[in-house]
């Protein structure tokens, strides 16, 4: 991200000359990939973190994960649902944008530029194809994790949760009339 910056100021104030395609390719990596990667690679330590808790529960029944395990790793949708529906989104921005660039660079006759279009097109369409169906199944797994926790672990409802707030402070034992 600092590259994709310090090249477009660089460029701007005159102080380097930066070629148009690094600027974009620097742009295009720090907008679409970097997310992706991010969005993923926490996917995987929750994935991780999750199949370890659900091992841990076979191996000792009893023992109740912290509220922090719960939330880092065991919520009510799967690891994978955000990296799928980034997935989506940027195909579908992906997809309008380059259908609507296509036809204008083949009507002015730019052969290459509609050969990419094209290409990013037909990559952009092929992502949306595998991310719809992938929102489905993670979706599906999110409700197996959470039908499993419920066998597993008791955990109170909203409800329980505000039951076990003290209403004056931090469990002195006042009264809540006083």
């Amino acid at each position: 991200m600092a590259a994709a910056v310090a090249s477009v100021v660089a460029d701007a104030a005159g102080w380097a000359s930066v070629p148009r395609a690094i600027q974009a390719g620097l742009v295009l990596v720090t907008l679409l990939v970097l997310p992706v990667a991010w969005v993923g690679v926490h996917a995987v330590w929750a994935l991780r973190g999750r199949a370890e808790l659900f091992i841990a529960a076979k191996e000792h029944p009893r023992r109740r994960p912290t509220d922090r395990q719960l939330v880092d790793h065991l919520r009510n949708e799967h690891p994978l649902t955000p990296l799928w529906w980034m997935v989506a989104v940027l195909s579908s921005l992906g997809t309008l944008c380059l259908g609507v660039a296509l036809p204008f660079a083949l009507a002015d006759g730019a052969v290459l530029a509609g050969v990419l279009l094209g290409t990013g097109l037909a990559v952009s369409l092929a992502a949306l194809t595998l991310a719809v169906p992938g929102i489905r199944r993670a979706a599906s797994q999110g409700s197996e994790d959470r039908r499993r926790r419920t066998e597993l672990w008791h955990l109170p409802t909203a409800v329980e949760r505000r039951l076990t707030i003290p209403l004056l402070g931090a469990g002195d034992g006042a009264h809540p009339g006083a």
